[in-house]
């Protein structure tokens, strides 16, 4: 595939993810997020002092994985060949997270959320805009071929250190960021039950991109076989 491809389809991506993170983080700073939640035990509640905001804002997984979307697909319009080994690892987890991301909402938490005015716009590009444009990016353009089970292991690093620093965090403070994870209310068994699913349903989804990886690979293959 084209450099000029690479470029296009992870500019659109980047700036999407930008833009979503852009808008929610400059909500925080002026305190004009809407809080999803009067729980005491469920971060967001409005009012907090700045660095309490920031943190806050920092400790959702939809955060984490927009961030990582934003630098891989940035780093791609910068060196669209880029594949040292550290960088595939990095795309391969930004490419679970942000679809585990755009699943979970879909499924767990669409109908909890009810934004409007700029809040609705962020919502949308960190939940749904930014998860479809960095699969489509990797449909449409690329790369192939990068992933494989070493690779995928590599990938949960960051997702599980996103729950081992939410639950640590979430002990000291006695809030988190989601009702699945919400120790307080559910209990450290149900938590870590939920939080076991999950991993297991993204252990499901990885073992699928290798699929279609996979797929992508013969399919291109052949077709230069044919054109050759």
């Amino acid at each position: 595939m084209s450099a000029a491809r690479y470029r296009w389809a992870y500019s659109i991506t980047c700036g999407i993810a930008g833009l979503g993170l852009a808008i929610g983080f400059s909500m925080v700073l002026r305190d004009t997020y809407p809080s999803l939640s009067t729980e005491s035990s469920l971060l967001g509640s409005p009012g907090q002092p700045l660095i309490n905001r920031i943190v806050d804002y920092l400790s959702f997984f939809t955060i984490w994985s927009n961030i990582v979307v934003a630098i891989v697909a940035g780093y791609f319009v910068y060196r669209p060949r880029a594949a040292v080994p550290w960088f595939r690892t990095l795309w391969l987890s930004a490419l679970l997270m942000i679809s585990a991301t755009g699943l979970i909402y879909h499924f767990a938490l669409a109908d909890l959320v009810d934004t409007q005015g700029a809040a609705a716009v962020s919502n949308a590009c960190n939940h749904i805009l930014t998860p479809l444009a960095f699969v489509l990016s990797w449909l449409i353009a690329g790369p192939r071929g990068w992933i494989s089970p070493k690779l995928i292991m590599a990938s949960f690093i960051l997702p599980l250190s996103w729950i081992l620093l939410t639950l640590s965090r979430g002990a000291v403070i006695d809030a988190y960021p989601y009702p699945f994870v919400n120790v307080v209310k559910l209990g450290y068994g149900a938590v870590l039950t939920n939080l076991t699913v999950i991993l297991l349903a993204c252990c499901v989804l990885a073992l699928l991109l290798w699929g279609i990886d996979k797929a992508m690979v013969f399919l291109t293959t052949r077709r230069e076989r044919t054109k050759g």
